[in-house]
């Protein structure tokens, strides 16, 4: 009997060892909001001059398929090189401002702003060509996890953030991103879903200033995680609403609240702000940012249509500091060939949660592409009709002429699978799944698919055109073989 006695004290030792760490890691406390310091656009980046483009990646979700697609856009960016004004030659990569992303896309981004020297080197090795999903089912399995994920407050997706953590984002932290000489990079935008609010929530400063938290303190890797937490395959990712006095509201959440003097819009993006002041929200609970923004766009729109957005775009654009914009942004979108209708049986719970999971994402995408398309397509509109007004006045010697205050040259150019010329191709990606586990040979077929949608990009060829008239676009061929071997022979 003491024997008996000796090993459950010993186990209830284990057990309570094993536990203490059997929680969530903690976001820090924020005393005091300072609008110079931690990680916000202005601090990370210099203003932008209109002598040079202001150049916006988006990366969509869709796992290791996004994350590939992304990549090889940005292997065919780092090659564009265009003259600029004064006659030197420039990297249309260096001028990228802004990366805003999503789930699979953000392990891009995120990697690329933390090591920007070694990326093209080894992202496909770190992560690309590895099996994350086969990485994570083995923490899964392993007893030292079983207890602790037993805890109330650690889960699948704890465990994910520190897999994440340990073999892609080397511990880093936002602190680190900090560190990086101003302007080296560009500013990194990670989205998630705060699913209390269903809105779109953002790992900058300027978002965990309504939390009173300091993001500096934040690892890399917890969101990427956030960004890329999935329904249903993990529990949602935690983060630590604080309740102590760290500083007021954004001056804008006021007046943005009248319902009577605004847009339902900036209404219900004032509210959301303002709710994580409100006394019963003491944690955020987040999912995939694909639940409300499945391209990445949704930031960027508010930033280049509001000043409302702590990085606002059109604040540089009204001080005349804002000559080209150039959007552009990879969509892993696919297309799924459904066959339930071919026979009376109704489908499974697994596909009726895949549709009710990815349904909504798909929406969200088309109707982000529509408002950013929309409205650049509104501004230039407006300018050809001032300056058709204009053209007009001239014949009347007296009358003055009309300023024009729309100088900003607009470029949106969207890379998707639906662009794809040739069906067999078009077909084999719009079916591949949205998985963290890809063959090196599928993985490969993006990285060049998304070099030669670039290339062969109306949109970014004619904004490459207007910013240097010189520059021509090449030619990227698709591996014939590399096609056959992932899509098999075109029949």
């Amino acid at each position: 009997m003491r024997k008996l006695n000796c090993v459950v004290k010993r186990l209830l030792i284990i057990v309570t060892v094993v536990c203490g760490g059997c929680s969530y890691p903690l976001n820090p406390y924020l005393s005091t909001i300072s609008p110079t310091a931690g990680y916000r656009y202005s601090v990370v980046r210099p203003q932008p001059t209109n002598d040079k483009p202001f150049v916006i990646l988006a990366f969509s979700g869709g796992g290791t398929r996004a994350a590939a697609f992304s990549f090889g856009l940005m292997e065919e960016l780092r090659k564009v090189e265009y003259t600029a004004k004064d006659g030197s030659k420039r990297r249309l990569m260096d001028d990228v401002e802004i990366i805003s992303s999503v789930s699979g896309g953000s392990f891009t981004s995120a990697y690329y702003a933390l090591f920007p020297e070694r990326f093209f080197s080894e992202f496909p090795e770190r992560f690309l060509y590895r099996d994350i999903q086969g990485g994570l089912v083995l923490r899964l399995f392993n007893p030292y996890n079983w207890f602790r994920l037993a805890s109330p407050d650690f889960s699948r997706i704890d465990m994910a953030d520190e897999y994440y953590n340990d073999t892609v984002f080397e511990g880093k932290t936002f602190a680190d991103l900090l560190k990086r000489p101003r302007g080296n990079v560009p500013f990194l935008v990670l989205n998630a879903t705060d699913i209390s609010i269903n809105h779109r929530f953002e790992f900058t400063q300027d978002q965990f200033d309504l939390l009173c938290s300091d993001l500096s303190g934040v690892t890399v890797s917890r969101a990427v995680a956030a960004s890329s937490d999935f329904p249903v395959a993990f529990a949602p990712l935690t983060l630590n609403n604080y309740k102590k006095e760290c500083g007021p509201l954004p001056e804008w959440i006021g007046p943005a609240l009248d319902r009577e003097q605004n847009p339902k819009r900036r209404v219900a993006e004032a509210a959301a702000a303002k709710s994580y002041r409100d006394q019963d929200r003491h944690f955020v609970h987040l999912l995939d940012g694909g639940l409300s923004d499945n391209l990445g766009l949704r930031g960027p729109f508010q930033a280049v249509t509001t000043t409302d957005s702590p990085w606002s775009i059109l604040n540089y654009a009204n001080l005349g500091q804002l000559g080209k914009l150039m959007v552009i942004a990879a969509n892993a979108k696919t297309t799924k060939q459904r066959t339930w209708d071919a026979k009376s049986s109704p489908p499974g719970i697994s596909a009726v949660l895949g549709v009710i999971t990815g349904g909504p994402m798909d929406d969200v995408s088309f109707d982000s592409i529509d408002m950013i398309d929309g409205h650049f397509d509104s501004m230039k509109q407006l300018a050809r009709t001032v300056d058709s007004c204009n053209k007009r006045l001239a014949k009347c010697p007296d009358a003055p002429s009309i300023v024009n205050p729309l100088t900003t040259d607009f470029t949106f150019a969207e890379l998707t699978f639906d662009d794809i010329p040739k069906p067999h191709l078009r077909r084999c990606l719009q079916g591949l799944p949205t998985s963290f586990s890809l063959p090196k040979k599928t993985v490969d077929l993006l990285r060049e698919t998304a070099g030669y949608l670039l290339m062969n990009s109306d949109s970014f060829n004619d904004g490459m055109k207007r910013l240097d008239p010189s520059w021509k676009p090449w030619e990227v061929i698709i591996d014939k073989n590399l096609i056959d071997e992932v899509c098999g022979p075109e029949e």
